[in-house]
């Protein structure tokens, strides 16, 4: 989704929301920990790119508008607190809910907000044309709720952004993810996985010519040279990521002046598979290979 997300999805972060590790501890009223994700159920038309940041902290949102008009969010009141436009992000500062997306916690009200006199305050609070905040129904506090949504407005047409709750609890079996880095497919690279929440790579790369990671839809990532690391802040693996820069007109964007750098792959997470397979492509022969690697269990739960 969005500016071409690709100028984009970077877009995830002039609100510097944007956090490097996509990982959360939802705060909840139920029992254990949820990640909220947004599901092809929940994704809007093409002009609307979203996503979610988790943290420690909370869950935040970012939306971003590329069509005509204006796109609203609304609150649970179905009036509109946050407007996105081409020219930029208006809030209306009298609703309630603009006051309480701000921070991950609590937050006091102003006696004008608490007066139950809702009026209409629209003042801008960006020149850019997306906006991140955290959400409390982007938290599960019910037992019983499989699925999140955000009601928005796109020029008055009502629509919904929703996803579902993903849990966090221990899998029933615990795997360590491992690198042949015997069978490297390109002299002087090398690849160790970071272990967490989210399984993260760490790649090296020591060669003289240029070498491309690809992501899951085989477009180019990244750009490892000796000059360091670039990302091609147009494919979508990158947007998914969620990382700054987002808003860049640039297609590749340095990321790094050392030819080494960790993001977290859903290519590791899948262990029920023998291997995992990371295509890269060496400008030196031209040809793709692949970082690889597999699963050890290591308990049963």
């Amino acid at each position: 989704m969005i500016k071409t997300f690709t100028t984009v999805l970077a877009f995830f972060l002039a609100c510097s929301f944007i956090s490097s590790n996509v990982y959360a501890h939802g705060a909840s009223a139920v029992a254990g920990e949820w990640l909220p994700v947004i599901d092809e159920r929940g994704k809007s038309e093409a002009v609307i790119l979203s996503q979610i940041q988790s943290s420690p902290l909370g869950n935040e949102i970012l939306v971003q508008y590329d069509g005509e008009g204006k796109l609203e969010v609304l609150g649970d009141d179905n009036e509109a607190f946050i407007r996105i436009t081409k020219s930029g992000v208006y809030a209306n500062w009298d609703h309630p809910m603009w006051f309480k997306v701000q921070t991950a916690g609590p937050r006091p009200l102003p006696e004008w907000v608490t007066d139950q006199k809702l009026e209409s305050k629209w003042t801008q609070v960006s020149e850019r044309n997306y906006y991140g905040w955290y959400d409390k129904r982007l938290e599960k506090t019910d037992e019983h709720a499989e699925r999140w949504s955000i009601a928005l407005a796109v020029n008055g047409k009502r629509q919904e952004l929703s996803g579902y709750f993903k849990s966090l609890a221990p899998p029933s079996k615990r795997t360590l993810v491992t690198v042949d880095n015997k069978a490297a497919p390109i002299t002087d690279l090398t690849a160790m996985v970071i272990p967490g929440p989210e399984r993260a790579i760490r790649v090296s790369y020591q060669g003289d010519h240029h070498m491309v990671v690809l992501d899951e839809y085989d477009e180019p990532m990244f750009r490892f040279s000796p000059h360091g690391v670039e990302a091609n802040t147009q494919s979508e693996g990158w947007k998914q990521l969620g990382r700054s820069p987002v808003d860049s007109e640039v297609k590749w964007v340095k990321l790094s002046t050392q030819a080494a750098y960790t993001w977290p792959d859903s290519r590791l997470d899948n262990d029920e598979q023998e291997k995992w397979k990371i295509p890269v492509f060496c400008h030196q022969d031209k040809k793709v290979k692949f970082i690889q690697g597999g699963w050890v269990e290591i308990a049963r739960l």
